[in-house]
């Protein structure tokens, strides 16, 4: 246990899966309590919460479609309720939508806004009336590098979802400073989660173009952002942390050229879930 989380209360969205999931389990063991969401994923949640079983008093969450602005003032409520305080807000759902831009649909466009970028609005603006008022508060969102630091093959609507959230951290970052509440942004490459839907022998390829010659894991990407909820971090705000291990460094190698054959008449991929 670290007496750094101990007694302290943090909100995570999209908490089933990957990034989010690992993010539950290093927070709760080193004492916090947790309060999460979860949508459409009840197998996931149950194996989350028997792991662990053995810190269910600082364990609690609700299903809750993370698309919806009034369900995010009810989970600040139900959090508020159930631990008393929330001193930090994950804005981890979202899902990645691969599909080009000329097949595009109107409703697909809209949905990837509402989930990766309208989404981390109502729960962050659900949460900072209260952190206000408690005059201390870390929100972080999670990026991508698709979009605002590469362009990724048919993610035009994820790209953009994505880098709106760079304004959005920076611009909030600077208003809610005066309250000591910090914002900062985590943006992950090719980080190898249950999420990322595409077979074992992609992944190598992808894994040789980068700097480290490996995909990053969620241990590593939750571990950046436990630090961004630490006191040690209590000078950081509007900052977006990059951890990819250095594909974007050059730009990344063109992953349709590295992977011809699997993206050769790819007009209509579908939805991949990354939470």
């Amino acid at each position: 246990m670290s007496e750094m989380f101990s007694g302290r209360t943090y909100l995570i969205t999209g908490a089933a899966r990957g990034i989010g999931r690992e993010l539950v389990k290093q927070l709760v063991t080193d004492g916090a309590n947790v309060y999460y969401t979860y949508y459409q994923d009840q197998e996931h949640v149950e194996s989350l919460r028997e792991e662990l079983s053995e810190y269910r008093e600082q364990l609690d969450g609700v299903e809750q479609d993370a698309r919806d602005p009034e369900g995010a003032k009810r989970v600040v409520d139900l959090a508020l309720a159930r631990f008393g305080k929330i001193d930090g807000l994950v804005n981890n759902a979202g899902y990645k939508l691969d599909r080009s831009f000329v097949m595009m649909q109107d409703e697909d466009w809209a949905d990837q806004m509402n989930i990766n970028l309208n989404s981390v609005y109502y729960y962050s603006r659900a949460v900072a009336y209260y952190m206000i008022r408690q005059k201390y508060g870390r929100i972080i969102c999670m990026g991508a590098v698709s979009g605002a630091l590469i362009a990724g093959p048919y993610q035009v609507a994820y790209g953009a979802s994505k880098s709106g959230l760079v304004g959005f951290t920076k611009s909030l970052a600077y208003e809610l400073a005066r309250f000591n509440i910090t914002v900062n942004m985590v943006t992950g490459g090719m980080i190898d989660t249950e999420g990322m839907k595409f077979p074992r022998e992609i992944r190598e390829v992808w894994a040789e173009h980068i700097p480290l010659r490996r995909l990053g894991n969620p241990q590593e990407t939750a571990s950046l952002v436990k630090y961004l909820l630490t006191p040690m971090s209590d000078y950081i705000t509007g900052q977006n942390f990059v951890i990819d291990g250095g594909m974007t460094l050059l730009g990344f190698t063109n992953i349709e050229k590295m992977l011809p054959t699997y993206y050769k008449g790819s007009t209509n991929l579908g939805k991949s879930l990354v939470t």
